[in-house]
């Protein structure tokens, strides 16, 4: 198992879906266990773990938000080699909201 830690969510990823996901490049399911680990219940389906297109990250998509890892550091992780992974916050921000114009403000066109 693949134990992620993300602010207050306690998620994990499958032994078997941690090979699937770095040999086959498979989308996995991450799963919420902190119903399991307080003694209350089953996991929770709590997103989606895949390799980016460049296949040097991890992206997560965790309860509607979305985090990269570093591929390196989680075969680190899995191999014994490393403690942990680095994780980020991804945020993608749409062209679409950009307003004003295309130069910076106070250069001439």
């Amino acid at each position: 198992m693949l134990r992620i830690d993300v602010k207050i969510v306690q998620a994990a990823i499958a032994r078997s879906d941690v090979s699937r996901l770095v040999e086959d490049r498979s989308r996995v399911t991450v799963w919420d266990m902190a119903p399991v680990w307080n003694n209350t219940g089953e996991p929770i389906d709590a997103g989606q773990a895949w390799i980016n297109g460049s296949g040097r990250a991890v992206m997560y998509q965790i309860k509607g938000r979305r985090y990269i890892s570093p591929l390196s550091h989680m075969r680190a992780t899995v191999a014994g080699s490393r403690k942990f992974a680095n994780i980020s916050t991804s945020e993608w921000v749409s062209s679409a909201i950009v307003k004003g114009p295309a130069t910076p403000q106070g250069v001439p066109a």
